[in-house]
């Protein structure tokens, strides 16, 4: 997730407001890894951010994601770098009710729906809200939202 987040800041995770309020697109969620899919990672909870929901159509090419149709604006994607399918052959997913499509930030090291595919909602701990470690770094992180026509933007 870096640079939204780097190694050993600590976040604070609303439980609370999903039983309310549906997750979107740009919610930065934590969540348990699918079970076909713990490559080394013992069980250990991923975080990334929320890029498609429940029966919208990802695309991955040239570099850029597509969400039925229309390429997202992505200005927390790390620096310099394009967004890649890990396996050409897969670059389309649609989803299905309960999934989430999940991405990190940090596209050229990131373990995420590209990998293991759409996750279900019910794998979803919460969402990131607010950064508050170090106190240096203390503050909320931002989730651009988007309505199902547009793209992702700040």
């Amino acid at each position: 997730m870096e640079n939204t987040l780097m190694p050993d800041q600590y976040v604070l995770v609303d439980k609370i407001s999903p039983r309310f309020t549906d997750y979107q697109r740009g919610d930065i969620v934590v969540f348990t890894p699918p079970s076909n899919w713990l490559s080394g990672s013992s069980g250990t909870p991923y975080i990334k951010r929320v890029i498609a929901v429940a029966s919208d159509t990802v695309d991955i090419h040239d570099g850029h994601v597509f969400v039925d149709g229309k390429e997202l604006s992505e200005p927390y994607v790390y620096e310099g770098q394009a967004t890649l399918p890990l396996d050409p052959a897969t670059h389309i997913w649609k989803l299905t009710a309960g999934q989430l499509f999940v991405m990190g930030d940090h596209r050229g090291d990131s373990q995420d729906s590209r990998v293991f595919g759409p996750i279900d909602k019910a794998s979803v701990i919460g969402r990131a809200l607010i950064r508050y470690w170090p106190l240096a770094n203390f503050g909320p992180l931002s989730a651009p939202r988007a309505s199902a026509a547009s793209s992702i933007t700040p």
